[in-house]
C-alpha cells in the first residue's frame, strides 16, 4: 500500500509546446521498456539543463529529463549527484532516433546497468531530414516543369 508516498519515478519536466502536440513518445517508451515509472510535469522554465537538474533533484531516484524549447531546443539526461552544468546526456530535439535510447538510459541509471550506445549519424536522419522543406519541393518542380517544357519545344507535340 502506498499510503500517500511518492512512487519513485524517473522525472520527466517540460515546456508544452504552443501547438500542444507531444512529440516525445519515444522517449517515454525508452523508459517504459526498462520498466521504470514516469512522473511528467509541465513547467514554465525553457532551459533543458533547469528542467532536467530540477527533475533530476524532485525524483526519489535522482533521475530527471528537462525538454526545453525556443533556443534550447535540446533534451537533457541529469543525474541528482552532477554537478547542475554538468549533465549525463544533452541530444536536441531534431535528433528523434535517440531519443528512445535516451529514455532507456535514464531508467538503466535507475537500474545500474550498462547504457545503450547512441548509434552513429550516418545511420539516421533527423526529423528534418526526412522530407524536403516547400521551398525545396517547390525548386524541384520548377526545375522538372522547365525540363519538360524545353524537352517539348526540341521534339514538338505529337
Amino acid at each position: 500500500m502506498n499510503k500517500g508516498e511518492e512512487v519513485p519515478a524517473i522525472h520527466v519536466y517540460y515546456r508544452p509546446l504552443q501547438n500542444g502536440s507531444w512529440l516525445f513518445h519515444s522517449l517515454l517508451h525508452g523508459i517504459e521498456e526498462e520498466g521504470v515509472p514516469i512522473f511528467l510535469k509541465e513547467s514554465r522554465e525553457s532551459s533543458a539543463l533547469e528542467l532536467g537538474y530540477r527533475a533530476a533533484l524532485d525524483s526519489s531516484l535522482g533521475v530527471g529529463i528537462g525538454i526545453g524549447i525556443g533556443a534550447d531546443d535540446c533534451i537533457i539526461l541529469h543525474y541528482s549527484k552532477l554537478l547542475k552544468d554538468r549533465p549525463l546526456f544533452q541530444i536536441h530535439q531534431k535528433e528523434t532516433h535517440k531519443q528512445r535510447i535516451l529514455g532507456a538510459n535514464a531508467a538503466r541509471l535507475v537500474k545500474g546497468i550498462p547504457f545503450k550506445i547512441f548509434a552513429e549519424e550516418a545511420e539516421h536522419t533527423t526529423a528534418s531530414e526526412e522530407l524536403p522543406s516547400k521551398e525545396d519541393i517547390a525548386a524541384i518542380v520548377e526545375i522538372v516543369i522547365k525540363k519538360l517544357k524545353e524537352r517539348v519545344g526540341k521534339e514538338g507535340i505529337g
